[in-house]
């Protein structure tokens, strides 16, 4: 295990698990939990603030429970051995939940759907989602959770020869799918082919989905949305004014915030800078950096993202930089951000060879 400085007014306390060792930190302000030798922490939270993180060890997929809005967590539970887990960069397990229901997808070849209905005590699975074999095998996809518990799995997809973003979706929490649609083919005929996709629900089962385009020599973010009871998407946006020519690909797909009156804002970078943008407004500068995430609260947004070695953060009121970026963590990678319906947030990174998860 890594080594890191305990808060003088920490708790520190090791519980020893058939595999893996577990350190709860407890500072005044918030609980923060390490996962030694763990990679790529995805987040979902439930509307009664039971949060789950997912990630990767080795060819090993994990989930662990917090039932007190990431207070505290119980002991990982192992969904599965995947050989040949995606891992990296991006990569890796994605988590969706809904009351009991809690569904991860991983991505070998294939995209594959593991699911629970015990709040993650057992697993069944996997199902292959992706109806060609080995199209899914960039490894790149992401999945979203409704209010009503309709899952949407979205992925970049190499069955056409050039890439493109698929999707499906199970209303039975991953246990059947959906035939695969396209959901966008680039007229340049290929899509970014090493960004992540984004795919994000608001609360009242409206969708979004971003990507990194190919349109020219500019590798720009879009967006389209569906309204909630809708089959059909809005005719795809670039975010942002601005363009970014790239002969190359920046591996870094950006976030999507979801607005309590139906529309979605999104952050991403461009040329090692990172952009917000909200409806109709100009695009906003934020901070040089990369991999940023965002999640809204009462009063705007809260982005964090990459610069460097470290983790940064800032908060954004409306369509303006509301404070001064700051230093959030020492030695960190690859932030995830999950909102808590009661206030707050919960963050998870890399930190050396492990995975962190602190309530804020």
């Amino acid at each position: 295990m890594s080594s890191f400085h305990l808060p003088s007014r920490a708790v520190a306390l090791a519980v020893i698990g058939a595999m893996l060792a577990i350190v709860h930190i407890v500072p005044a302000a918030f609980a923060a939990v390490t996962f030694p030798d763990a990679a790529q922490p995805q987040l979902a939270v439930t509307a009664g603030e039971r949060v789950f993180l997912a990630y990767g060890s080795g060819k090993d997929v994990f989930v662990v429970r917090a039932d007190d809005g990431g207070a505290t967590f119980a002991l990982p539970v192992k969904v599965a051995t995947v050989p040949g887990l995606r891992l990296g960069r991006r990569r890796g397990p994605r988590v969706a939940a809904h009351g009991d229901n809690v569904t991860v997808t991983v991505n070998t070849k294939d995209l594959l759907a593991f699911s629970s209905n015990d709040a993650g005590r057992t697993w069944t699975g996997p199902v292959v989602i992706n109806d060609v074999p080995e199209s899914a095998r960039e490894g790149l996809h992401d999945l979203a959770g409704g209010p009503d518990g309709r899952l949407f799995a979205t992925w970049l997809d190499l069955r056409l020869g050039k890439m493109t973003l698929f999707a499906a979706e199970s209303v039975d929490a991953g246990r059947t799918w959906t035939s695969d649609v396209i959901l966008y083919r680039s007229p340049g005929e290929s899509i970014c082919t090493c960004c992540h996709p984004s795919a994000l629900f608001d609360a009242a089962g409206n969708l979004a989905v971003m990507w990194r385009n190919w349109i020219g020599e500019s590798r720009d973010l879009w967006l389209m949305t569906r309204s909630a009871g809708s089959s059909d998407f809005s005719t795809p946006a670039k975010q942002g004014e601005g363009t970014w020519k790239i002969d190359g690909c920046p591996m870094d797909g950006g976030d999507i915030i979801a607005r309590n009156n139906g529309s979605f804002d999104t952050v991403w970078q461009r040329a090692g800078e990172i952009f917000f943008h909200a409806g109709e407004s100009a695009e906003l500068r934020v901070a040089a950096g990369t991999q940023p995430v965002a999640v809204a609260h009462a009063d705007g947004t809260w982005v964090v993202w990459q610069q460097g070695a470290d983790l940064w953060s800032v908060q954004l009121s409306s369509a303006h930089v509301a404070g001064v970026p700051s230093l959030l963590v020492v030695g960190a990678r690859f932030p995830v951000l999950a909102a808590l319906p009661g206030g707050g947030a919960v963050l998870a990174y890399e930190r050396g060879p492990d995975v962190m998860v602190e309530r804020r």
